[in-house]
């Protein structure tokens, strides 16, 4: 039987590895937590022992990114968000995905976070960071910034 990659489950999956390889290809320091209740889906690690948070969510195609069922846009000075699209073209293996790092306090501040009826799903809307975070798209600026930083940033 084959498995088709058009799932929820491994399109996150497929988003995190792609996560992990860009972010190792780019030289970062980066760490992936491996299960499925984790709250935590890549670490990122500066020279001075500094961490930043990446939450990684994936789509297949432009819907809107589930980020949480807490009822709130979990927001920290550390933590990043890595929206991932694949345009539909999952099963394409030469297909390239885009992505977004964007920081969870400006994403708190300009963004389109939607709450569902049940009080509690937060979704991110894909069509807001497509049209107001080209800046983000396919870049790790924001995130090395931060690193540099290392301004009030949890120790390991």
């Amino acid at each position: 039987m084959n498995k088709n990659a058009n799932t929820n489950y491994n399109t996150n999956l497929a988003s995190e590895y792609l996560m992990m390889s860009l972010l190792c290809r780019a030289g970062k320091d980066a760490y992936l937590s491996l299960g499925n209740k984790k709250g935590v889906d890549i670490i990122v690690k500066t020279d001075k022992g500094a961490i930043c948070i990446v939450e990684v969510k994936g789509v297949n195609k432009r819907n809107d990114w589930l980020i949480g069922n807490s009822g709130k846009l979990p927001i920290e000075s550390n933590l990043f968000y890595a929206l991932v699209c694949f345009h539909g073209k999952i099963d394409e293996l030469t297909a390239t995905a885009d992505f977004s790092v964007i920081p969870s306090t400006k994403l708190a501040e300009h963004s389109e976070h939607k709450i569902s009826k049940n009080e509690k799903t937060v979704y991110i809307s894909n069509k807001y960071v497509r049209e107001h975070y080209e800046a983000y798209k396919n870049t790790f600026k924001w995130l090395d910034n931060f690193l540099k930083s290392n301004y009030n940033v949890p120790q390991i």
